[in-house]
């Protein structure tokens, strides 16, 4: 596992969630207060991308059915969703921010 650029801070100084991919991974970066978190970015229930959802206090609500999941650890809040979303470690080095995910050698 290593740590990735996945996106600038700047980039969520207007807005709560944006949708990115590095390594081949779909990503929702998330701007809650002053902390960063980063979950898988389609939805365990239908596929759709979380980061064109809305953000509701702690939880990104899904835009196909609006099931909910807990931004921080990325269990699932009740039906329709019931699996969890891979949840990843951010941290944020100068302006950017950085997920750690598993990097495949080619």
């Amino acid at each position: 596992m290593t740590w990735v650029h996945a996106a600038d801070v700047a980039a969520l100084e207007d807005k709560s969630v944006i949708g990115v991919e590095c390594n081949q991974v779909r990503l929702a970066i998330f701007r809650l207060g002053d902390e960063y978190y980063a979950t898988s970015n389609v939805c365990t229930h239908a596929s759709a991308l979380l980061s064109e959802g809305e953000v509701v206090e702690c939880y990104i609500e899904c835009p196909a059915h609006y099931g909910l999941f807990d931004i921080r650890t990325g269990e699932a809040q009740g039906a329709p969703v019931s699996r969890n979303l891979r949840t990843y470690p951010v941290k944020v080095d100068g302006g950017r921010l950085l997920v750690m995910l598993d990097v495949v050698e080619a």
